[in-house]
């Protein structure tokens, strides 16, 4: 399978590498092609093999360089063309890919398969004649179009009273913008891990990964802190006090924020995530009287069905946020713009998540073979099925059961998921229930029952 959940993802130089990025550059390249790059160190050699095969095609190739992923998908609104990131996301340095955008989106399943398809035919570029070969251009006000929409959507004049202090970890593309936008509407910030070569630190933005950035919210007595993974599509926040937001309390807070502002505009108020989405997220969309749509990981499904639904705000509890009144793909440095305005109206981020109430929960991933994950979930979930519990489950009205995306349990008093990762070799699970013991014992059968089959 050449797509996973978001774009092409492998390690550079057995999976991903030149003629990958040239081959498919070539067969997207129905129309002309913006593209950019992270910061990884084989980003620039891929970026360049992708614009050769646009320009062999025939069309004409627009270079942003180094860019979030979210900036690369407005300038393919604006230019009404298609887009290539050259970007991993949060994979570690080893892997990188390429994401497919067209006219301000991720492109549909469709079109990927389409892709796919014509790629696993071998590799044969359509090649122009030598006289109409295209033409490569620059966009350099990419960066400054996407800072000035983000402007347009949040609250500067309080941000500007407040003057909050922050400090902003992008470690990648986010390093060419975020600081930048921050001090134009009015924060101090102070910046680590800004360089713009590889990564200074693991990519995911997780509480692990983010120490350096909470000791420096410290030691500066900060407001709060902002981290990226590598294309910036991510957000991930730490309060005054240096700690990490659960991912979980994270988007609950940015659902009541975004729900709030519908409101005032009189809006209809529709929620999306995913699967994925804990009892506090759930919990949130109800108190605040929303309703809820549910789909498979992945931003491409919660974009989808933020512009079907017309819902006001999509998100995953991996700091992945897409705005209605913004672009309709994950936007981490309008996050990160719309977090400093959360404080600055409703005051410090330590004292704002003590709203929420969470529960015990676990995350765990299980290393297996890329090409065996889908087959390890799938007879996972007949084993589930075939179990004597699961029968009680069925017939219990107040459970749920999903299977569009691996399988989720969902009982009165918690839920588990089991599902294939999207961009790594893993198979994940992820369970929170009310009462502690229950989950370590759930967990306990149910990793020997995945353990069996990888």
């Amino acid at each position: 399978m050449l797509f996973g959940t978001s774009g092409i993802r492998g390690l550079y130089g057995e999976f991903v590498n030149e003629k990958l990025a040239m081959g498919i550059a070539n067969l997207f390249a129905e129309k002309d092609v913006v593209i950019a790059r992270d910061t990884r160190t084989t980003g620039e050699s891929l970026a360049f093999a992708a614009i050769s095969g646009v320009l062999a095609r025939g069309r004409n190739a627009i270079y942003i360089d180094i860019a979030p992923t979210p900036t690369l998908a407005l300038a393919t609104k604006k230019y009404k063309c298609r887009g290539i990131m050259i970007t991993a996301s949060h994979n570690p340095p080893e892997y990188n890919g390429l994401k497919l955008f067209a006219n301000g989106v991720e492109v549909s399943r469709k079109v990927e398969r389409e892709v796919e398809s014509e790629f696993n035919k071998g590799m044969r570029l359509s090649i122009a004649k030598w006289d109409v070969l295209g033409k490569l251009g620059q966009y350099d006000n990419a960066i400054a179009k996407h800072k000035k929409m983000i402007i347009g959507l949040v609250n500067s004049s309080i941000i500007k009273k407040k003057r909050p202090k922050v400090v902003i970890d992008p470690n990648g593309a986010g390093a060419v913008i975020t600081a930048s936008l921050l001090q134009e509407i009015g924060c101090e910030t102070v910046s680590i891990n800004d360089g713009l070569r590889g990564f200074e630190r693991a990519s995911e933005p997780n509480a692990e990964n983010l120490k350096g950035l909470a000791a420096k919210v410290r030691e500066l007595k900060a407001d709060l802190g902002i981290g990226h993974d590598g294309d910036a599509d991510r957000t991930v926040v730490v309060d005054e006090k240096g700690e990490v937001l659960p991912l979980d309390v994270q988007l609950a807070i940015m659902i009541e924020h975004e729900l709030g502002k519908a409101r005032a505009r009189k809006k209809e108020a529709t929620v999306v995530s995913t699967v994925e989405a804990s009892l506090c997220v759930r919990e949130a969309i109800e108190r605040a009287g929303a309703e809820a749509i549910i789909t498979p990981v992945g931003s491409l499904y919660v974009s989808e069905e933020l512009e079907r639904n017309g819902a006001v705000f999509g998100g995953e509890p991996c700091g992945e946020y897409v705005f209605a009144n913004g672009l309709h793909v994950p936007d981490g440095i309008l996050t990160a713009a719309k977090f400093v305005e959360i404080f600055c109206e409703k005051g410090k981020l330590s004292a704002l998540r003590k709203k929420y109430k969470t529960y015990p929960m676990i995350r765990e991933k299980f290393k297996c073979e890329n090409s065996r994950k889908y087959e390890i979930v799938e007879r996972v979930r007949k084993k589930i099925e075939n179990e004597s519990s699961m029968n009680e489950i069925r017939t219990n009205a107040n459970c749920k059961i999903r299977t569009d995306d691996g399988i989720r349990i969902d009982e009165t008093d918690g839920w588990f998921l089991i599902r294939a990762s999207g961009t790594e070799p893993y198979v994940r699970l992820t369970m929170e229930y009310k009462d502690k013991k229950k989950l370590e014992t759930k967990f306990d059968e149910l990793k020997l029952l995945i353990k069996q089959f990888i």
